[in-house]
């Protein structure tokens, strides 16, 4: 994350949509933010036909579009999380190495399953035993295992960096935040692979905030402020001096 964010403009903004996992952020946020309405929606138990079922049905219908449109264009990412397995076994830390592997493993399997589900979806592959979303579901799982691993690995950063000096540091801070967006990601995670459910209005919630963390990475760094050159003083006599000779010259 950038020490220091640009401003609030338009510039900006675009510049953010001008990167492609910048648009996948703010996709996500709207995502989770429709999905925090229809959980808090549900709590008023909306009648057939009312304005709060209208609006609650629209909030739905995006937020299925958004978890679409994104999951299309998540195809290839798990490329670089594939080439990057081979690293793990250059970790002199054995349980550093296995928890490295772990993550990337469960991450990258993440990736390629919900392909496969998506793919279901769209009738290429045949459904099997699992249907799409049954086949997604699973691959949220080995999302949702990943980022318990992560959030292990953060922890464990932090201990070792609070054992070793006495003042709180960056990176310690930095730690602890990375750890809460991970527990933050299981929570959601957990919900929509049905692995352990708790509601619509704290996944979405959950997810706004991992989102805006995520946003915050991507949104454009502040220029480092021009310093101005200093003036140069002349001397007094320098300057009468000066004087004196152009007055020389025009008489």
């Amino acid at each position: 994350m950038p020490a220091s964010m640009a401003e609030m403009s338009i510039e900006n903004f675009n510049l953010l949509c001008g990167k492609a996992e910048g648009r996948d952020k703010l996709a996500r946020f709207f995502q989770y933010s429709a999905r925090a309405f229809v959980g808090l929606s549900s709590f008023a138990s909306p009648t057939a036909g009312s304005k709060l079922s209208m609006v609650e049905g629209h909030a739905r219908t995006a937020m299925v579009q958004l978890a679409g449109a994104r999951r299309t264009h998540r195809w290839c990412k798990e490329l670089p999380v594939i080439q990057s397995i081979a690293k793990s076994f250059a970790i002199k830390n054995p349980v550093d190495r296995v928890l490295d592997l772990l993550q990337k493993v469960s991450l990258a399997t993440f990736m390629v399953v919900d392909h496969v589900g998506h793919m279901k979806q769209w009738k290429i592959l045949p459904g099997g035993k699992r249907a799409g979303a049954g086949t997604i579901q699973l691959g949220l799982k080995f999302f949702c295992f990943s980022n318990m691993i992560g959030a292990l690995v953060q922890m464990k950063k932090f201990f070792a960096l609070a054992a070793s000096q006495e003042d709180t540091s960056k990176d310690e801070l930095s730690c602890l935040k990375t750890a809460f967006k991970h527990v933050l990601l299981v929570l959601q995670t957990a919900h929509l692979s049905l692995l352990c459910q708790s509601h619509d209005a704290v996944v979405g919630v959950a997810g706004m905030i991992t989102s805006y963390m995520d946003l915050k990475a991507q949104w454009p760094a502040a220029k480092p402020a021009m310093v101005a050159a200093p003036k140069m003083v002349i001397p007094d006599a320098v300057k009468e001096e000066a004087s004196e000779k152009a007055r020389a010259k025009l008489s």
